[in-house]
């Protein structure tokens, strides 16, 4: 009994012991905990980037099939919004003015949402959009057409408003935006910023 009694109090953790142990405990946790932080904010980035490619390809392709029929749009620059709202889509900054054939092919109805029945998906954006990237529940969309041809795509992913600062369609053209003078491109004070083409910071395009 008393020996192992003893072997018992050997085997203890002494204070000191204790202490080291926290202490690398906490060095180890102010070490990983940024470059956690970093990988989840770089990962929310990608998928904003790919989501704001996603809406390009589309619209793209909504743009090119508009064109072949004859009714090309026709106002030179412009930029609509699509807000998502609950699985609801509505979209603003348009009119059938825009279009060669005088027909609103940005949206006729006020708001769609998916699934249900989309009988102007083949002639209006919004339909077509909704019906492409469906599941989507939330965001904040800005569409930069010149001519019939999408320049670029902003997302702000499981929002309703625009972030804080938003890329221009100069800044598409330009390749770069400040990101309100952010040090991550796509990250603005804990806003997400998805861009197509994809945007980089003035200094890293000196840089190249």
């Amino acid at each position: 009994m008393k020996r192992t009694q003893k072997l018992s109090r050997n085997r203890a953790f002494t204070l000191v012991e204790l202490v080291v142990v926290i202490a690398v405990i906490g060095v180890l946790a102010a070490i990983l905990i940024p470059v956690i932080s970093g990988v989840v904010s770089d990962s929310r980035v990608t998928s904003a980037n790919q989501t704001a490619k996603r809406f390009r390809d589309s619209a793209n392709e909504f743009m090119t099939k508009m064109d072949t029929q004859n009714d090309t749009h026709i106002n030179g620059s412009q930029t609509v919004t699509i807000v998502i709202q609950n699985g609801w889509w509505t979209i603003s900054g348009g009119t059938s003015a825009d279009w060669l054939d005088g027909v609103n092919h940005w949206s006729t109805i006020d708001s769609v949402q998916v699934p249900s029945d989309l009988p102007n998906q083949s002639t209006e954006l919004l339909s077509f959009l909704a019906v492409r990237l469906r599941g989507i529940k939330d965001a904040y969309i800005e569409i930069h057409v010149r001519t019939s041809y999408v320049v670029g795509v902003t997302v702000v992913e499981e929002s309703n408003t625009a972030a804080p600062v938003m890329p221009q369609q100069s800044d598409f053209l330009n390749e770069t935006f400040g990101f309100g003078g952010s040090d991550k491109a796509g990250w603005y004070d804990g806003w997400v910023i998805g861009t197509c083409p994809k945007l980089v910071l003035p200094s890293a395009a000196e840089a190249t």
